[in-house]
């Protein structure tokens, strides 16, 4: 009996252990992924990265100011990879940018200022592996915010008045008038 209590036991703990090893090999390789609950935009459409004539890259991305954000991977084409490094060369007027590597991809991620309609840009430098190559890429952005409405606040602030008056003080200068000083003979 103990024999075969033994053996289910000893099977029990192969199967555990080839059930973890095949969740570390999950195609889902977002899901460890520390900002994948971030909320993503209603409309979020990025186009395929283009080479300008000047060597620069190129993206269009069409998002909604509804406070959620619209992402993107981009990798380098001569490793595959990740970039090792990369940098903000224009901000955003109308909106944050974010970019991050992980697990092997870069990710240039935008978030609208909420409520706001129009068009926007940034630029991003991508650093090659070798740290001397850098590639520029700018990225459009046409921010749409139909049906986004600002929430209002629940309470409103307080108005403070000021009851208090203020006295009006004036200051006055007085006039010194000096006399000078006449010598008084006297006679004897």
């Amino acid at each position: 009996m103990r024999l075969q209590l033994s053996l289910v036991l000893v099977g029990l703990g192969f199967a555990l252990t080839a059930c973890q090893q095949q969740q570390g090999l999950s195609p889902d390789s977002e899901a460890a992924n520390p900002f994948k609950y971030t909320k993503r935009s209603a409309v979020c459409k990025v186009t395929p990265i283009t080479t300008e004539k000047d060597g620069s890259w190129k993206a269009t991305m069409s998002v909604r100011s509804d406070d959620g954000q619209c992402e993107f991977v981009v990798r380098d084409p001569d490793t595959k990879d990740s970039f090792v490094s990369f940098g903000m060369t224009e901000n955003p007027e109308h909106g944050k940018a974010f970019l991050y590597n992980y697990n092997h991809h870069t990710y240039v991620r935008y978030i609208p200022t909420m409520a706001y309609a129009g068009a926007d840009k940034f630029t991003v430098n991508l650093i090659h592996k070798d740290g001397t190559k850098k590639t520029p890429l700018l990225v459009d952005v046409t921010v749409d915010n139909t049906g986004v409405q600002v929430p209002k606040p629940a309470v409103t602030a307080p108005v403070t008045h000021s009851t208090s008056k203020t006295k009006k003080t004036t200051t006055t200068r007085k006039k010194v008038v000096r006399r000078k000083a006449t010598k008084k003979t006297t006679s004897n």
